[in-house]
């Protein structure tokens, strides 16, 4: 279902403050779907990042570009950083890897501009009066800035949510903390074909315990949930939708205690983005940022 009243904001940072003196405090309460930054980081660099990838043995197992990829290949994705989602489990590994891409992360964007950095700057310019920070525990371990995913075609994420409140409850992390998490993407390398039109449907739905029951036949994990059993549940209560379809060097931003899906796509080359999630709380002036 359509909502017309329900649409992402479009535009550059200054063009978004001047429709809402709060961008990012909108995307949290659900006011908006998303918020989209066109050509925000020069596609140009998004080529020479992705080039980079190869020479520096970064992306193992990826096929090179200009290789055919015939069919579903069996895995998902390829990840440059650290998963507090995939390897969170272990407290000290976690930290051990976030180590690890920091010293990876310092050397990958040299002489250019830096594309984590334009996500920190433009999260920060987006929400007035809040500075957006890499998330750190309170003994000073920090988390990964952000992490480069590699998702190969064929692939898709069912109806979800990601949250380290909700769903992974992973309560001995300083990112508990935060009643919202968001998430940020920079599109670096676009798929070849995309049968739905859209890099992502965001739905106007908040999980809740109740929804958690009625569909808990048809979850995949915590929070994923089968597609058909999703739509039908949202059929029925007339939730709203939005696609957002980007370009290479856009940024969007969403809220990841929504339930939201990636379409999957085909081809011959991964669809690659630079993500972030990011905890925000009305009465916090620091918004914490991990991958």
């Amino acid at each position: 279902m359509n909502d017309s009243s329900w649409k992402p904001l479009e535009g550059d940072v200054d063009e978004l403050l001047n429709v809402n003196n709060n961008p990012m405090g909108a995307l949290a309460a659900g006011e908006i779907p998303a918020i989209i930054l066109r050509n925000a980081f020069p596609s140009e660099l998004c080529s020479q990042l992705v080039a980079r990838f190869y020479e520096r043995d970064l992306v193992p197992g990826l096929p090179k570009p200009g290789e055919p990829i015939t069919g579903k290949l069996d895995f998902e994705r390829i990840d440059i950083g650290t998963s507090l989602g995939m390897i969170g489990d272990d407290q000290n590994h976690f930290f051990a890897h976030t180590e690890k891409t920091t010293q990876i992360y310092k050397t990958l964007f040299a002489g250019m501009e830096n594309p984590v950095h334009q996500l920190y700057d433009t999260i920060t310019r987006l929400s007035p009066g809040k500075q957006a920070v890499t998330a750190y525990e309170p003994d000073g371990r920090r988390y990964g800035a952000a992490i480069i995913r590699c998702h190969m075609p064929h692939w898709g994420y069912a109806p979800h949510i990601d949250s380290v409140r909700i769903r992974e409850v992973r309560t001995n992390y300083a990112v508990h903390r935060f009643n919202t998490q968001l998430g940020g993407i920079l599109l670096i390398q676009a798929p070849e074909n995309k049968p739905t039109g859209f890099d992502s449907i965001i739905h106007r739905c908040e999980w809740s315990e109740n929804m958690d029951q009625e569909l808990e036949n048809h979850m995949v994990r915590r929070g994923d949930y089968d597609k058909e059993a999703f739509y039908a549940y949202a059929e029925k209560r007339q939730i709203a939708s939005c696609g957002v379809s980007i370009s290479e060097g856009d940024i969007y931003f969403f809220n990841s205690h929504r339930l939201h899906e990636a379409p999957f796509f085909t081809g011959n080359r991964p669809r690659i983005v630079l993500a972030v999630f990011f905890g925000y709380t009305d009465d916090d002036p620091e918004i914490f940022v991990w991958s």
